[in-house]
């Protein structure tokens, strides 16, 4: 065979193995800013799915690399498209993770704006809203209660100052925000003018 002919035939095999690794890193990421919507059983069930399917993609460039050994180095490509997806898997993943979180408070807020405003005042809980925390001038809708302790509210803040609160990105808290309403804080994200969905601990 050529090395026209072979370079071609190469280039045919590995293209749509490229396009199964950009398929599992967008669809993976995607599938898990779904499930992260869901109980916390979702994500083992579609994190070990995710797995299963890059395995199969490690197995299969594996073995187009032992057929093709015989044309060189660009054979190795095959085994190295896998492990080269998973640095993008993991920029996406984390990016899908943190707004699964944010867009369902994003949303309640958009959605009932007005039962918020009057449960400021000392009205009705909104929907979906388990409990209402105060911290001075703060309140916290809690929505979400995990079994280790940790919460996640809709928070009104007049200072805006829990804007600061990046922890998600390892960046650092602010010492006046660090502890409030009893817990720490763990991080921010503004949905709506002084509106936060915030994460506790």
């Amino acid at each position: 065979m050529s090395d026209g002919r072979q370079g071609a035939t190469l280039a045919a095999t590995l293209r749509p193995r490229l396009r199964l690794a950009a398929v599992w890193v967008i669809g993976g990421a995607a599938a898990l800013f779904v499930a992260n919507l869901f109980p916390y059983w979702a994500i083992p069930i579609v994190a070990a799915l995710l797995a299963l399917c890059w395995l199969g993609l490690l197995i299969d460039g594996l073995v187009q690399s032992w057929r093709w050994r015989a044309s060189g180095m660009p054979a190795l490509l095959f085994g190295f498209v896998p492990i080269i997806a998973l640095p993008f898997a993991a920029f996406l993943t984390s990016h899908a993770l943190y707004w699964s979180h944010v867009a369902p408070s994003w949303w309640l807020v958009r959605s009932e704006r007005s039962a918020f405003d009057r449960a400021l005042t000392g009205g009705p809980m909104p929907t979906h809203v388990s409990d209402i925390e105060r911290s001075g001038s703060r309140v916290a809708f809690r929505t979400v209660n995990a079994l280790t302790g940790s919460w996640a509210g809709i928070v009104h803040d007049p200072t805006d100052r829990l804007a600061a609160a990046r922890g998600w990105n390892g960046g650092p808290v602010a010492t006046d925000i660090a502890a409030v309403f009893g817990s720490n804080t763990i991080w921010c994200q503004r949905l709506d003018s002084h509106w936060f969905h915030c994460q506790f601990d």
